[in-house]
């Protein structure tokens, strides 16, 4: 969809690598000027480097999302640049891999921080401007763990089912402001999220989950992300077609649900002793 985000200034959080690289060569190649954020300076040069072929501005934003007065001088900083912010894409997050009785309730804590707490709080700080001029759009990674429970993966899918309640009632209370809200129900795209997801006593996983390592690009997820925001969609699953059947099967028998997830968690535990 070439140029279809022409003109437009779009935001995007978590953006040095993954499903946020992706949509940022896709967004700038659809036209848009874009805002690039995450944590390591570096590697947001390295994507800025890689965003060739569009007519619009790439600017790098390094900042930890977590922290409340860098996310605050962030804010301030895009919104002082840009006269109209059209899209905020919370995309930033971290992954878990651990079962409940091994997960420390201050890994749980950090989980729902930088997963639920720190992309609310940065909508709060861009909802102003967008209710000021009349309209915008709020764009949200979230997964196929917000629709239904994963073992392995417990205090995400609270972060994750908790952005879509928090989310879906923004929606109808700005309604009337012209302000769309896009959920995102993301599985199966390439790329490494797992890989830095947190274990039970804090440390990183370090390795690819199960669907992480092949599957959709994230590019193809980001042209598909084009078309959601397009169009306004409130909620869009871009997923591998076993993810997609799983959340079937929860609202069709939720007892055989649980009996797959059961069998999935087997395995995966199986994959943890290898």
């Amino acid at each position: 969809m070439p140029q279809a985000l022409q003109g437009k200034t779009i935001w995007i959080t978590g953006a040095s690598s993954g499903v946020g690289e992706g949509m940022a060569t896709v967004f700038h190649r659809a036209g848009a000027d874009i805002i690039i954020s995450g944590r390591r300076e570096a590697e947001l040069q390295r994507v800025k480097a890689t965003c060739t072929g569009g007519p619009g501005s790439v600017t790098v934003s390094a900042f930890d999302i977590v922290d409340p007065v860098q996310r605050e001088a962030a804010a301030q900083s895009v919104l002082e640049r840009f006269e109209r912010l059209d899209v905020l894409v919370n995309n930033a997050g971290i992954g878990q891999r651990s079962l409940v009785q091994d997960t420390s309730l201050d890994v749980d804590r950090r989980i729902m921080e930088v997963d639920f707490f720190a992309p609310i709080a940065l909508t709060k700080l861009v909802l102003p401007r967008m209710i000021e001029q009349q309209g915008g759009h709020l764009v949200v990674t979230s997964s196929v763990a917000g629709k239904h429970a994963v073992p392995f993966h417990a205090t995400y899918c609270a972060a994750k089912h908790a952005l879509h309640g928090w989310y879906d009632t923004l929606r109808i209370e700005h309604l009337k402001d012209e302000i769309a809200v896009t959920l995102l129900v993301i599985a199966g795209i390439r790329s490494n999220v797992f890989e830095h997801a947190l274990t039970g006593d804090g440390s990183e996983y370090g390795s690819s989950d199960f669907g992480s390592g092949s599957g959709m690009t994230a590019e193809s997820c980001a042209q598909r992300v084009v078309t959601a925001i397009v169009n306004r969609e409130p909620e869009v699953v871009i997923s591998i077609e076993e993810a997609k059947q799983a959340m079937l099967l929860k609202d069709k028998d939720p007892v055989a649900f649980t009996d797959r997830m059961a069998s999935l968690m087997t395995w995966m535990s199986g994959q943890e002793n290898n």
